[in-house]
């Protein structure tokens, strides 16, 4: 059997339902690839369950899935502890149909996902929202302007947008990296899309004692004392609702 099991965004948000799985499988692993935690991690798991857990990197989940599916055929339950909610990430949907098409059982205990805990800070209308999309990281100096096209094509429906950040080598990019990638996407565009007076939403720490949702201009981003990651953006549409439109009064 095998299990996806969502943590939530951090310690207050873990479930029953999660924490059970996680002590019955046989052989648990937690996904340090596709989100982090600010107060979640291998130790204290390991503390809250008294068992050990196996740190699970891109290339277990995607590359060496066999590994996973070796265990299931060898008649042992396998969970895959996930920050947020565990199906948001499509390396998982995938290797979860792969076991079920394989005749093994999957059992999903979904969490509190960033997508939906963004979009309820914000306080922006849920039905407003386009598709959401990763800021990564350069590649052999080659910059994916994906974003700054997803964030066009939404605000020209009238869509807010989500921005992902990308993690490098386990280390979650920042809003004002992020924002900055953005500024040098609009140099090559030069479409006007993001501007120094372009308004975004930034999401900091979710789930911890000490988050904080702020909405801010690219201007005033570039200059604002952030605190530490994980980070997550909104690109609000301009075309807002007059609610929408006091809600970000309260943000500022």
């Amino acid at each position: 059997m095998l299990y996806f099991i969502g943590l939530g965004l951090a310690k207050k948000f873990l479930t029953q339902a999660s924490i059970e799985a996680m002590r019955k499988v046989d052989v648990l692993y937690l996904d340090a690839y596709t989100s982090l935690s600010c107060d979640i991690n291998k130790e204290y798991l390991e503390k809250l369950l008294g068992r050990q857990i196996i740190l699970a990197d891109r290339s277990t989940l995607e590359n060496n899935s066999k590994n996973i599916i070796k265990l299931l055929k060898e008649g042992k339950s396998v969970g895959i502890a996930t920050i947020g909610d565990p199906m948001i990430a499509t390396t998982h949907v995938s290797l979860a149909t792969e076991a079920k098409n394989k005749g093994y059982n999957v059992i999903i205990i979904p969490g509190i996902s960033v997508h939906c805990y963004i979009i309820s800070k914000s306080m922006l209308s849920s039905y407003k929202f386009g598709r959401s999309v990763t800021v990564v990281y350069p590649y052999d100096k080659i910059l994916d302007t994906t974003p700054y096209e997803v964030i066009k094509d939404n605000s020209s429906r009238g869509l807010h947008t989500i921005l992902y950040l990308d993690l490098k080598e386990g280390k979650p990019m920042s809003a004002k990296d992020a924002i900055s990638l953005l500024l040098q996407m609009e140099e090559i565009k030069k479409e006007g899309i993001i501007t120094p007076n372009t308004q975004i939403i930034i999401g900091q720490r979710l789930g911890c004692e000490d988050e904080e949702v702020k909405a801010l201009t690219i201007s005033e981003a570039l200059e604002y004392k952030y605190k530490d990651t994980p980070h997550i953006i909104i690109v609000p549409s301009k075309n807002l609702h007059y609610m929408e439109v006091e809600a970000l009064k309260c943000l500022h």
